[in-house]
């Protein structure tokens, strides 16, 4: 019998035990490496205006220098379009050739890829915008996520990981997230990248890893299956009722057994 009674106490107490309280995020758990890795942004040029021309009114040394414009363009950039280009300057292919069609479908490879690339690299907002030009598929769109749109995108990827730091950090993170969210693009890379590790330490070593203490949720009437109900401010009060119902239970029960003996 009283293995039951503590087994009751022991049900009881659970119910009634406050839920532990959500650990502060952190920071390795972002996966923030692209953001100390960004570079200064890359301007993808239009390939266009270089292609868009007559080839056959072109003499042989036109011809070659259009061929080296492409290449110069190219370089560091459109990977393919360069070598394909140096290969056409080296007599491996035809000069005309590769400006009338070669070079248009090259490039626009390579403008595919480099949009997939940063797609791939990217956050969410980075994604979507990506996806978005890639669905749309043409050179316009395309260039237009790349010098412009992936910017955006990204500045509210890191936004949103800044907020995210703010609301679950403690007074060092909140502190260094405000100043990031308030200041330019290159403040949010730079507490992506370092800031908001640092000031991570700093709140554990302080022993305060929640920014905001956890909001006193409400009691729930039926929880579900498998879990502790959700318990409010008054829990030591119902923990001492609860304390005091089980003893006066097991009071009676002894007496009872007296009683009958």
């Amino acid at each position: 019998m009283r293995w039951k009674i503590l087994a009751g106490a022991a049900i009881a107490l659970a119910w009634l035990a406050p839920a532990a309280p959500a650990a502060a995020a952190e920071p390795a758990q972002i996966g923030l490496s692209q953001a100390c890795g960004l570079g200064q942004p890359v301007t993808y040029p239009d390939l266009g205006p270089l292609l868009d021309r007559d080839v056959d009114a072109m003499t042989d040394i036109e011809a070659r220098i259009a061929v080296n414009q492409v290449l110069a363009a190219s370089k560091g950039v459109y990977n393919r379009t360069a070598e394909v280009a140096q290969e056409a300057l080296d007599g491996k292919t035809d000069l005309r050739t590769f400006l009338k069609s070669g070079a248009r479908s090259v490039w626009y490879t390579d403008v595919r890829l480099r949009t997939s690339q940063t797609m791939a690299a990217g956050g969410v907002h980075v994604k979507e915008a990506a996806s978005t030009a890639l669905d749309d598929g043409s050179v316009g769109a395309l260039l237009g996520f790349l010098n412009e749109g992936q910017h955006t995108a990204r500045t509210q990827d890191y936004r949103d990981l800044a907020t995210t730091a703010k609301e679950t950090g403690g007074p060092a993170v909140v502190e260094a997230a405000t100043a990031a969210l308030n200041g330019t693009f290159e403040d949010l890379r730079v507490f992506l990248c370092s800031g908001w590790q640092a000031a991570h330490d700093k709140d554990q070593a302080a022993g305060t890893p929640s920014a905001t203490p956890t909001a006193a949720p409400t009691l729930s009437a039926t929880p579900s299956p498998g879990t502790l109900p959700i318990t409010g401010p008054n829990t030591m009060s119902l923990l001492i009722v609860g304390a005091s119902l089980i003893t006066v239970g097991a009071a009676g029960i002894m007496i009872a057994r007296r009683v009958r003996a």
